[in-house]
């Protein structure tokens, strides 16, 4: 079945029919027919031919934009989330997969990373653009393995109510941290907000003054110097002075700002923002967020000065909830041990794929704990970072200038108030500031 080629006009649309990308009118039925992109990846399959990115580019495009579900609303079919729905039906199959043997569970735990690496690279060569796929990659397989443990798990009757309440409470806490992480991490602008004002005061038209907008979007420094340059964020023609910023030779303190052209480079040409001290653009959010840490993709947010906190207590409750998690799954399906009169290890565990019960229970218990292991990994990295009152973006740029040591060591770190003032900062005040012998 063939894509009707005319428009949609104004004729209603069917439970199963939808406006593609090209404005045109198709059918839920013709998901696979007419797409020259998939012509072309098969035609150089088969003949052994690599395929170039483009043509996949194509492709991802044509089958997000056909990816729907027929809908009773009097809209059309409705459009499926790709990078939301894969996350849910990928995780769940592949851990009932894994729980038909060893050698399941060995191809499983193989397969669900080389599969989020290759999404990875293919969201870096499409831009890094938003997208929610590893945060729903995440919530499902907590969801998932807490689901599994409360079913599976707690039916053994080895598991007492108030270690089940402990782990119902912690497992709370952590998804109420990850929602608060989720709130606004400290957008000073963003490029959004620069857009709108520049459409607003209609840029595009002859300025004041003679004055004209030229910032190089390379380097956000001005290209006309010394002569009256507009500012977009006022009304009023301003004189940028590239004088005023420093050369690299005299940054000799970490600093978030970049420094392109020899030049500490504070203003922000996608935000038309000039940025103070700890302050860092997210090319991903489009905004530039004070103390910026860096952009997690495992949540699809910026983690800055407002949510930093938050973001730690979510990370450190995840490793605590997967670890006895995990602890309680194992000592409930193996035959446990009394070791010093108080803490059971498991022991005997030869009949973990006896049944789907006791196989399904190990799949999620050990899932948990490899998730659970990397984790712990990048919390003791936001650890060290915190213990030295430095952001990821610090960091960063301190290894780009070779000013870091053991490559987690920046210096000299001028923001740093010792081990124990930098930890009370950070937990007890609004927000870090940056020391006064940074220049604004």
């Amino acid at each position: 079945m063939s894509t009707n080629t005319g428009s949609a006009g104004s004729e209603p649309l069917c439970c199963c029919e939808y406006q593609n990308e090209a404005g045109e009118r198709s059918h839920l039925l013709a998901c696979c027919c007419d797409c020259q992109a998939l012509d072309e990846a098969c035609d150089r399959l088969l003949t052994c031919r690599a395929v170039p990115t483009t043509t996949m580019d194509r492709l991802l495009s044509t089958v997000a934009d056909r990816c729907r579900v027929p809908s009773f609303l009097g809209q059309g079919a409705l459009k499926v989330r790709v990078d939301v729905v894969t996350p849910v039906l990928v995780v769940p199959t592949c851990l009932l997969f894994a729980s038909l043997g060893p050698t399941a569970t060995l191809l499983a735990f193989v397969f669900m990373p080389a599969f989020l690496l290759l999404f990875y690279q293919v969201w870096r060569r499409q831009g890094h653009g938003r997208t929610p796929f590893f945060f729903s990659w995440g919530l499902t397989s907590v969801i998932t393995c807490y689901l599994v443990f409360q079913s599976l798990v707690v039916s053994f009757r080895e598991v007492l109510l108030w270690e089940i309440l402990l782990q119902f409470s912690s497992t709370a806490a952590m998804l109420y941290m990850l929602y608060k992480t989720k709130g606004d991490p400290g957008i000073l602008r963003s490029g959004e907000q620069s857009s709108r004002g520049r459409s607003k005061r209609h840029c595009d038209s002859p300025l004041p003054n003679g004055a004209t907008v030229l910032y190089d979007q390379a380097s956000g420094r001005a290209v006309s110097e010394g002569r009256p340059l507009y500012d977009k964020t006022s009304d009023t023609a301003i004189q940028i002075d590239s004088s005023s910023e420093l050369d690299a030779a005299m940054v000799k303190w970490v600093d978030s700002r970049p420094i392109r052209g020899g030049k500490l480079m504070s203003w922000c040409s996608s935000c038309s923002f000039k940025r103070p001290p700890r302050a860092g653009h997210c090319t991903v959010c489009d905004a530039c967020i004070a103390v910026r840490d860096h952009h997690c993709v495992w949540i699809d947010h910026c983690v800055g000065a407002n949510n930093h906190r938050s973001f730690v207590a979510a990370m450190a409750l995840f490793v605590w909830c997967g670890l006895y998690g995990s602890h309680l799954t194992f000592t409930s399906i193996c035959t446990p041990v009394m070791v010093y009169d108080w803490f059971l290890l498991p022991s005997d565990c030869r009949f973990l794929y006896q049944n789907f019960y006791t196989s399904m229970s190990f799949v999620c218990g050990a899932y948990t704990l490899l998730a659970t292991a990397v984790m712990v990994v990048a919390l003791l990295y936001q650890v060290a970072l915190i213990s030295q009152n430095v952001t990821s973006q610090e960091l960063h740029t301190s290894l780009a200038r070779g000013m870091a040591r053991c490559w987690l060591f920046p210096a000299p770190n001028v923001n740093s108030q010792g081990l124990l003032r930098n930890w009370l900062e950070f937990l007890l005040l609004p927000a870090r500031s940056a020391s006064p012998k940074i220049p604004s």
